[in-house]
């Protein structure tokens, strides 16, 4: 279980102002804490200050250790929680804006497990729903592959391997990271393999809010 402060809080720089307080470097207060390693629990409780996550058990740690006024943690909390469902909001609006604009159909093929695709449906056979469908189907039975149809950024059709059993679904904002790409560990950048086999960093739903 993790606490999410990820959008830098009033819980947090609580939290750094306590230790502040105490006269520690985020080392010294690892120690503290009972941490093997107080180097990376140091920069653990650093990390936290600034706005990023933390594990439920170094929370309650640095509770037990920093001993805040429990009215003052929860007026932070309380402002933290107001801060998150607003950002969510403004997230949700831009994703919605994002959704409605049409695109080019494409299908999502999964090669192997974590490896995936991304191919164009051909114009001639966007007709139709229906005909994209069966452009799709025929497209992973080539390939013997499990994959989606995105006919637009709300509308998916979803396939077991060889193009079986196809299954319409629609996406939501709840939903938005349905989508599949590939991602090297410690980046943000997200990529798909295109239809020449060379990697893709545009397009396909990539740049999803």
């Amino acid at each position: 279980m993790t606490t999410d402060f990820a959008s830098g809080t009033h819980t947090s720089r609580y939290f750094a102002a306590l230790r502040q307080q105490r006269g520690l470097r985020p080392g010294q207060l690892a120690a503290l804490l009972g941490a093997s390693n107080t180097s990376k629990v140091g920069s653990l409780i650093r990390t936290f200050e600034l706005g990023e996550e933390i594990s439920e058990h170094w929370l309650q740690r640095l509770v037990a250790e920093l001993k805040p006024d429990p009215e003052e943690l929860a007026r932070c909390l309380e402002l933290d929680r107001i801060e998150a469902k607003r950002q969510l909001e403004l997230k949700r609006v831009a994703w919605e804006i994002w959704a409605d604009q049409p695109i080019q159909p494409f299908l999502t093929i999964r090669y192997m497990a974590g490896v995936y695709g991304a191919k164009e449906v051909p114009r001639a056979f966007c007709n139709s729903h229906e005909q994209a469908e069966g452009w799709a189907a025929d497209e992973l039975k080539r390939f013997r592959c499990q994959g989606f149809l995105n006919w637009s950024r709300r509308q998916r059709t979803w396939y077991d391997r060889y193009g079986l059993n196809p299954q319409r679904s629609n996406v939501r904002f709840k939903e938005r990271s349905a989508g599949t790409w590939m991602q090297l560990s410690g980046s943000a950048q997200r990529f798909l393999l295109g239809s020449d086999g060379q990697f893709t960093t545009k397009g396909y739903g990539l740049d999803h809010p």
